[in-house]
């Protein structure tokens, strides 16, 4: 029976989603679908969806199968592929862009992994992209001075992170202090140009946690890594914490009222002209922003990368957070 291209786009999504470990169900299947396209008046019924299951299994063999303490479908192989399964345009064209970006942030060999399994599926399906378009073009550019990450140790770290099973770290913290731990790597980020795993430490040295603390430990700072023959489950509430306060937790302000002066003035107002209510008044020779529910540290690094062209109007805990940074630097050049 031939697939149309509704269902097509289905069965890719509900791939996705499973190899991403996120045990689709009918209900986040439909809020999945329902946030990617912008329709909140989505439909699909639950038998479509059990015989989108179906076809994946039995009309190319897929691996699927459910896990009832996760209430959804995984892959027994994530790299599970069939060559009759074909691509849409569009899908590639994401996927050629998303290989651009990664070129820029992710370290070897996964950036060649990645190229090499790209050019696999270029080989049966159309690219997506415009004639003549030339894709060397499209640069991220990364910050020079990113702290560098071991390829080996980087890959292992994946790989315990990607199949949910322990690490043995040594490492090295900010202060100088070397142990050897036991890591349960729950979720990999990148910000700013460095690599962190945030996840559960069950063992420092010799000492072992019952109850094990969360830590983000730095990828840059680990010396050596081993990936152990152990599984953990996932900590759902890791990365929910992530996305709702940011990787580090630093003090959110639900309000912070910035003037930028010449010529930072420019700079901010492009940045922040599309986001609702953030311009709060556009001058000759200045601009005010409006920004809600941003990190100290956040507002801190926009005053502070304007080189004194910007003023603080609120809240006054921040011209003080700000104050004590600006008495640290000038102590530091006097020294």
């Amino acid at each position: 029976m031939p697939i149309g291209k509704n269902q097509l786009q289905r069965l890719q999504v509900i791939l996705m989603l499973m190899r991403q470990r996120r045990y689709p169900n009918y209900n986040s299947f439909m809020n999945y679908m329902r946030d990617q396209l912008f329709k909140i008046d989505y439909e699909l019924s639950p038998k479509t969806f059990q015989r989108d299951i179906k076809v994946l299994r039995e009309n190319f063999n897929a691996p699927v199968i459910y896990c009832p303490v996760r209430q959804g479908y995984y892959l027994t192989h994530t790299d599970w592929y069939d060559d009759n399964l074909p691509s849409e345009p569009c899908d590639i064209k994401a996927a050629l862009l998303s290989e651009r970006i990664a070129c820029g942030i992710l370290p070897e060999p996964l950036r060649s992994e990645m190229n090499k399994a790209l050019s696999s599926l270029l080989m049966k399906n159309e690219s997506g992209m415009a004639e003549g378009v030339e894709l060397e073009n499209f640069q991220v550019l990364v910050p020079a001075n990113h702290p560098p990450v071991n390829p080996e140790i980087f890959l292992t770290c994946y790989k315990a992170w990607e199949e949910h099973k322990y690490l043995r770290l040594h490492y090295t913290s900010a202060e100088k202090k070397d142990s050897e731990k036991v890591f349960e790597a729950h979720v990999f980020v990148w910000r700013n140009g460095t690599w962190y795993l945030k996840g559960k430490v069950t063992r420092s040295d010799d000492e072992r946690f019952d109850d094990p603390p969360v830590r983000i430990l730095a990828l840059q700072r680990i010396s050596k890594a081993e990936l152990l023959n152990f599984s953990f489950d996932p900590a759902p509430e890791i990365l929910a914490e992530i996305k709702e306060k940011g990787l580090f937790n630093f003090k959110t302000l639900p309000l912070v009222e910035l003037e930028f002066f010449k010529p930072a003035d420019l700079k901010m107002y492009e940045q922040y002209s599309q986001q609702p209510g953030a311009v709060k008044e556009r001058k000759s020779d200045s601009v005010i922003i409006q920004l809600k529910d941003i990190t100290e540290y956040d507002a801190a690094k926009l005053v502070l990368n304007a080189f004194g062209n910007a003023r603080i109007i609120q809240p006054a805990g921040l011209k003080e957070y700000v104050r004590t940074i600006a008495e640290k630097i000038l102590e530091n050049l006097n020294n």
